[in-house]
Parts: structure tokens; sequence; C-alpha cells
């Protein structure tokens, strides 16, 4: 079930105080429109009685959207550095709520998912805009390493908390465009877009020249090329 629980917070602009349903677990199979609400970026938004300031709660909740094979825990992006220690925590959430220490009914409902962790509202998106469009995301990441290398100008720097996040595919039946986005901040505010051929990803998937990254995202929890980046070097790298 969806679970939410009511709470005041303090407007960032003139402190009064706003009244938010603060989300703890979302079940998009019950509650469809939330799915939604996330992708349109209104989920958990409030406007400010009174200076009308219009702010977002960062998450903390876990996605349920069991139709489309999707368990995703969601962090702030201030958590990120605490990736490692998350990670744990979240596998081992998955394994009692579907996984090997679920009771068999619902193992069986959570045989075709694969958890992911993410931080911030833009990482969220990304991987409802991937599973919509039928693509993998370690071989998106795969691709999105190999274009910032290729890019001779890019907004990505860690001290901006700067990412690049898959959008959207289009461009007729064979989707044969990718849109990416810039988005900075801790609320995710979009930068500016970028557009890819999708031969560009399509000559990542089962090339063996990423075979050693590639194995560093496979059946991880945290399938982000941010796990790839050597700390403080601000370009990805092979461990």
């Amino acid at each position: 079930m969806s679970l939410f629980q009511t709470t005041k917070l303090a407007c960032p602009a003139c402190g009064k105080d706003v009244e938010f349903k603060v989300v703890h677990s979302v079940n998009i199979d019950r509650k469809p429109e939330l799915r939604e609400e996330i992708v349109a970026g209104t989920f958990q938004q409030e406007n400010c009685g009174k200076c009308g300031e219009a702010f977002r709660l960062d998450p903390e909740f876990t996605y349920t959207d069991l139709a489309r094979n999707q368990w995703i825990a969601v962090f702030a992006l201030d958590e990120l550095s605490r990736w490692q220690e998350l990670e744990a925590e979240v596998q081992a959430t998955f394994d009692v709520a579907y996984g090997s220490r679920a009771p068999a009914a619902a193992r069986a409902l959570g045989a075709g998912i694969r958890p992911r962790l993410v931080f911030g509202w833009p990482a969220l998106c990304e991987k409802l805009a991937v599973a919509e469009h039928g693509l993998d995301d370690v071989e998106l990441e795969l691709m999105k390493v190999g274009l910032l290398r290729s890019l001779p100008r890019t907004p990505f720097t860690l001290e901006m908390e700067t990412e690049l996040r898959f959008l959207d595919a289009h461009g007729g039946g064979d989707a044969s465009r990718l849109s990416l986005g810039w988005f900075t901040g801790r609320w995710g505010s979009f930068l500016e877009g970028l557009e890819v051929p999708r031969d560009l990803y399509d000559g990542v998937v089962g090339d063996d020249s990423w075979k050693a990254l590639r194995v560093k995202l496979s059946g991880r929890m945290f399938v982000d090329m941010a796990r790839l980046i050597a700390v403080g070097s601000g370009a990805p790298v092979a461990e």
C-alpha cells in the first residue's frame, strides 16, 4: 500500500508552516496516478499559503510497481555519499519484502523484479523512463560514461552536484533518438537538454570493451555511473 503521514514543514522562503502528506511508500499498482505526479514533477510539492513559494520535499520512500517489475528505494541527493551503506540496507529491506527472506507468495510476486537504489527526483524519473522504453539501465549508464568521455564541453561537475539523466526516446517506431538532460541541485533543477542517436546506446549493448565496467554495475542495487566515479577526479574511471 501507499503510506503517508501528515506533518507541517517551514516554508524555505518565509518560514510559515506548510502542511505536507509525507510519503513513506508508494504502490503504483494500487494508485497509478502517483506515477504520473512523479513524472510531472508535482509529487510531494506544495505551495506556501503566505508567500506563494513552491517547494518540494526531499525524497525518502520505497516505490513499488509490480506490473512493471520495479521496486525502487529513493533517497535524497544529499545521501549519495552514503550509497555503499544504504545499498546494503536497502538490499536487506528488499530481501524481507520480496527476496530471499520473504514468504513464498511474496517471493513469487517479486521474481521478475530488479530492485534499485536511487538518489534524488531526476534519478527516480530516469528509472521510470528506462522501464517505459524497454532499455537496460546498466547499458544506459555505460552509454553515459562513453558520452561524457567524448563531449567537448559539459556542465557536469561534482561540486555542482550536476547529473546527466535519460528522459525519453522518440523518432518514430524505432525510437531513433534518445533525449537526456542535465540537472542540478537537491530538487533537480533542469539545466539543459541533450539528444543523441539511439545507435549510441545500441553500440554499447553487448560490446565486450565495456565488460569490466558492466560487471561493476550488473547485479547491483545502485546502478548509476556515480559509483564508477573516483572521488575528486570528476571523471568516470575503471577501478
